[in-house]
């Protein structure tokens, strides 16, 4: 469990992909400073093992909820806001995390894997923030926090299809951001760089790959350069908080200076 706290008591959220890597860091970030945390996922054990998210924050005291999810579809979404207004009562943070990627040339890559890229990682995000948005214009309040990518700024070969979907979600951001500012409702995205998941396991998980990423990040932290799921986490409090309050159509990017040079 991460650092506790308190800066979001009583608040509920939803976080989808909360089940591994940067969402399970954002879930128990969340729970850690006091929100009753839904975890929407289409599997609950988390890929780089361990106790599932909702067991972790449940052993440490704090309030959570797993509900089965497939963003892609609009049921399986109204289905997750639902749960958790019914079960806690409200809705305060949404947090559109899921997400996933194909790694192969424009040559190789199908328009069948395309559009399951844009499925999931633009229309996922859609629906989340449209449901999501139905109960907290009934509040005036709420905050919406879309995961994009440092790849919605800059790109690498081989994942046009992902690169495209995180700068659709960062445009996204910015009109609901303009749409709803007047009802008190904020909506943000955080942008990762290399995070050292399971998910970025193709990018890491060999020594090329790794020299790769250390050459293209200037940071170090106690000799560390890739950003943890706790990074990103702690962003997501921040953006979840009273703290951001007067932030909204904004993005910021957690990648260790990756797009600096």
């Amino acid at each position: 469990m991460t650092e506790k706290g308190s800066r979001l008591e009583g608040k509920v959220a939803i976080v989808t992909g909360g089940s591994s890597g940067i969402g399970r860091g954002v879930a128990l970030s969340l729970a850690g400073q006091g929100a009753a945390v839904v975890v929407g996922d289409i599997i609950k054990a988390p890929r780089e093992g361990g106790r599932d998210t909702v067991s972790e924050i449940q052993a440490s005291g704090g309030k959570g909820l797993f509900i089965e999810t497939d963003v892609a579809q609009e049921r399986s979404i109204v289905n997750l806001v639902d749960s958790a207004v019914k079960h806690f009562g409200k809705l305060d943070i949404m947090v559109n995390n899921a997400g996933i990627n194909i790694i192969k040339t424009v040559h190789e890559l199908t328009g069948e894997e395309f559009a399951r890229i844009m499925d999931i990682n633009v229309k996922g995000v859609f629906l989340g923030c449209k449901y999501a948005l139905e109960h907290m214009t009934k509040q005036n309040s709420g905050k919406i926090i879309n995961m994009a990518s440092n790849f919605s700024f800059t790109a690498l070969g081989n994942i046009c299809a992902y690169v495209t979907s995180k700068a659709a979600v960062l445009g996204m951001t910015k009109a609901l951001a303009i749409e709803f500012a007047p009802l008190g409702i904020n909506v943000n995205a955080i942008c990762p760089g290399a995070t050292k998941t399971e998910f970025t396991r193709p990018f890491w998980g060999n020594t090329s790959g790794m020299e790769e990423l250390e050459k293209r990040t200037p940071l170090r932290k106690n000799g560390e350069f890739m950003v943890s799921p706790s990074d990103i986490g702690k962003t997501a409090v921040f953006l979840a908080s009273d703290d951001s309050d007067m932030m909204t159509g904004t993005s910021i990017l957690v990648d260790g200076g990756w797009n600096a040079w």
